[in-house]
């Protein structure tokens, strides 16, 4: 009995405090042997100004010796067979020699491009990920997510100029950055409609003649062999960015006159948005955040929960909750509900073959045991807590009752065929079970433990499933051979003794004879 406590008590505490100290993930980060750089420039870049700079952003990935292919887009983005066109971002996706440092690599690139010094510009070098692969429903590509929402677009977009400027004064596990491109200057049209219908002028031919003036419009179209041409007739470019000459701009009304633009509109230079962010139908400002070479996302989200603790939100501006966080505690939940059903089932099924519930509780103890090591390993490599180490621990409550079923199966066979006391059992079956114990665990740990080690590109992923298994069974394994037969005397001599009391007679009363 004391043999049992005092392995309750170091184990479990020992594990309890280490669960505490163990950084939190939702999946590992994986080597995929290339890195992405994503180019953000400011308000106003024009498609030239923006190949010019990532011209410069290819010779110098190129002079890298490290890198062997690079595929560069300039004025938006490329996907597939889909095309996102932004003048103001670029993209390069970089294939890198085998076994190189991406993480090393993508700071030494990130200090590189640090010392072009272009004005609000900002280029992030980050590992590639594997496309497809969803970590989360956040809107955000990033590790980390901060979403403000409000009515009013401009007490929202000071909000979140605050929380940004909060969060790169005191944070140092992770990056953060506006998700959507900043405000733009544009010319913006104001019909007056009033005007405009007592001159005979409808929306319909106002938008009409302004798509001609913006993009054009196809007039006619030339045979060339087999092919139709279109013939497209456009503005000169510099009509656009003048209002004072959109204000000449001819319009046609329904009698045939025509009107020139500013007499029914009022032109004059503004501010879009670069990108309208709704959520639940209501616009919403996001933050993005990149963990630091060494950060969990745990830490991460804990030291953003300390900010929001300081800051002071304007009236009418929430933040909502991080659907990062939301998937990582889901995940952590997920830990002990999906445990705890492994271990119900592998309880059941031995309950129905033994017929008795003593038996099967006895094996059951290797679970706690196993448990206890793949936290100690977790610990002691700093390995996260997220999806494959959930399902390394379903895995291991199936493995790890092995070694306790032949051990406990011998000695119940030793007990029924030579009528002996369990202890006795336990003695003659513990060192005929130990070579057999020994064979099954030592070559199910040696298989785990290349995987432990996280050897070969993108073994990252697997890794924590090799500790968690690893490191459980080694453990489990060393206490089931003491645990389990102090266990196995203990629970029996109860139910031993509860049966022996049942089964004696009661005490009949004598009578006396006068």
């Amino acid at each position: 009995m004391g043999v049992i406590a005092f392995a309750f008590a170091l184990f479990g505490g020992s594990s309890f405090f280490m669960a505490g100290h163990i950084p939190q993930e939702i999946l590992p980060s994986i080597a995929t042997g290339q890195a992405d750089v994503r180019v953000q420039f400011p308000p106003g870049t024009t498609l030239a100004e923006n190949r010019q700079v990532m011209d410069a952003v290819d010779q110098l990935l190129l002079a890298q010796p490290e890198v062997e292919y690079a595929f560069s887009t300039s004025g938006g983005f490329l996907f597939g067979s889909s095309t996102s066109q932004n003048a103001l971002r670029g993209s390069s996706t970089l294939t890198l020699a085998p076994g190189t440092d991406v993480e090393a690599f993508s700071d030494r690139m990130s200090a590189a491009f640090n010392q072009f010094n272009l004005v609000k510009t900002r280029m992030r070098v980050s590992p590639g990920d594997v496309r497809g692969l969803i970590l989360n429903n956040s809107p955000v590509r990033g590790d980390v997510d901060v979403i403000l929402q409000g009515n009013n677009a401009q007490a929202l977009e000071a909000a979140g100029q605050q929380v940004l400027a909060a969060l790169a004064a005191q944070t140092t596990l992770a990056t953060y950055s506006p998700d959507a491109d900043p405000p733009q200057q544009e010319v913006q049209i104001r019909p007056d409609w009033e005007r405009a219908a007592d001159l005979g002028l409808s929306a319909e031919g106002i938008g009409r003649t302004l798509q001609t003036v913006l993009s054009g419009s196809v007039a006619t179209q030339l045979q060339r062999g087999d092919r139709l041409i279109n013939v497209r007739v456009q503005t000169p470019e510099a009509l656009v960015q003048n209002p004072a000459e959109l204000a000449q701009l001819p319009l046609l009304n329904g009698s045939g006159q025509l009107v020139r633009l500013g007499d029914v509109t009022r032109i004059e230079n503004g501010q879009a948005p670069g990108e309208i962010q709704r959520i639940g139908q209501r616009q919403v400002f996001i933050i993005e955040g990149d963990l630091n070479d060494g950060a969990s996302l745990g830490d991460a989200l804990a030291e953003v929960d300390q900010i929001w603790a300081t800051l002071t939100l304007p009236p009418g501006v929430s933040h909502l909750p991080s659907f990062s966080a939301q998937s990582n505690a889901d995940i952590q939940d997920g830990l002990g509900i999906l445990g705890g059903l492994a271990a119900f089932l592998v309880f059941t099924v031995m309950a129905v073959q033994y017929n008795s519930l003593i038996d099967p509780l006895v094996i059951m103890l290797t679970v706690p045991l196993a448990l206890a090591g793949g936290i100690l390993g977790l610990f002691m490599t700093q390995t996260a807590i997220g999806a494959t180490v959930i399902v390394g621990a379903v895995l291991l409550v199936g493995i790890v009752v092995n070694n306790a079923i032949i051990l406990v199966e011998l000695a119940n066979q030793i007990h029924a065929q030579t009528d002996c006391d369990r202890l006795s059992a336990m003695r003659q079956a513990a060192p005929q079970r130990l070579r057999p114990i020994l064979m099954t665990t030592i070559t199910t740990v040696l298989g785990m433990f290349p995987l432990a080690l996280g050897l070969g590109q993108g073994s990252e992923f697997l890794q924590p499933l090799g500790v968690v298994v690893f490191s459980g069974l080694s453990l489990a394994t060393l206490l089931t051979l003491f645990i389990i037969p102090c266990f196995y005397t203990l629970l029996h001599a109860i139910t031993d003794s509860q049966k022996m009391s049942q089964q004696m007679p009661k005490n009949v009363p004598s009578t006396r004879l006068n």
